[in-house]
């Protein structure tokens, strides 16, 4: 891994033991570490370390001070895997934990599953607990499959309130937005109004459901015809040759294709 201007790891940590086996929530250092799963920026590329590759791991670190990027990873993660560091402080580098950030929000804690559900619309195949008895079976490549399903999931959910300025959990049966720190300006929503004001063309990568509530992202080729509010907008759809109602949650990228339409209405 190379130090680049996008010298971003997005990680995740699995434990040996459980908080119950080592006589609760003081002894991070007793857990010990399974396997640490990464995604780094720079090379577009998933890394594993079982424990034995720490030290490779604390190389890397040490060499590219990366900002990390976890979920509950200052208060979980770090403390876990700061006992196999004897050269790098953790707490030095830069951090962004996206629990943290929604708990300054909101006030209070979520999973990583329920705002996965709600944001990108994929959720954990499994749990912690899974994770353990993996590792005591020895059953080593579902334990690191898993985990780095993790770390895919909170680098996607990174994403997306990267470029939407916002994300989601449900509360109610109602689709709840929860407004976050790490915004690009400017962001989807901001692009689809500018998009609308100039007439412009756009090329989208959207989300959507089938039947089964399978989530897929997929390209249409749009015209937006009608910004409805903050929530939904009308656009032409080349792909089904006709008038679609788009949510502006589910717009997953947006890349302009350089074109521009008359709006005619009487087209429609």
């Amino acid at each position: 891994m190379q130090n680049t201007e996008k010298n971003i790891i997005v990680f995740d940590v699995e434990t040996k033991k459980t908080f119950d086996e080592v006589g609760g929530r003081d002894h991070f250092d007793k857990l010990g570490i399974s396997y640490v799963g990464v995604y780094s920026y720079a090379q577009q590329k998933m890394f594993g370390f079982f424990e034995k590759d720490l030290p490779v791991l604390e190389k890397i670190l040490l060499a590219e001070r990366p900002l990390l990027i976890g979920f509950n990873s200052l208060h979980f993660d770090v403390p876990v895997m700061q006992p196999y560091f004897s050269k790098l402080n953790l707490s030095l580098l830069p951090h962004l934990d996206i629990l943290k950030e929604i708990e300054k929000t909101l006030g209070h804690r979520l999973k990583l599953d329920s705002v996965a559900q709600a944001t990108i619309f994929s959720g954990k195949s499994g749990d912690g607990l899974d994770a353990i008895r993996w590792y005591r079976e020895g059953d080593l490549e579902s334990l690191a499959k898993y985990c780095l399903e993790d770390v895919r999931i909170t680098r996607d959910v990174y994403e997306f309130g990267l470029r939407q300025g916002k994300l989601y959990y449900h509360s109610g049966g109602e689709k709840v937005p929860i407004d976050i720190s790490w915004a690009k300006q400017p962001t989807i929503l901001a692009q689809l109004q500018e998009a609308f004001k100039k007439h412009q063309q756009l090329d989208i990568e959207y989300f959507e459901i089938d039947e089964n509530n399978h989530a897929e992202i997929v390209p249409r080729r749009i015209e937006i015809l009608n910004m409805e509010n903050e929530r939904s907008f009308e656009a032409y759809c080349y792909k089904k040759n006709n008038k679609t109602k788009f949510l502006v949650s589910k717009v997953w990228k947006i890349e302009e294709t350089g074109n521009t339409f008359a709006h005619q209405e009487s087209l429609f």
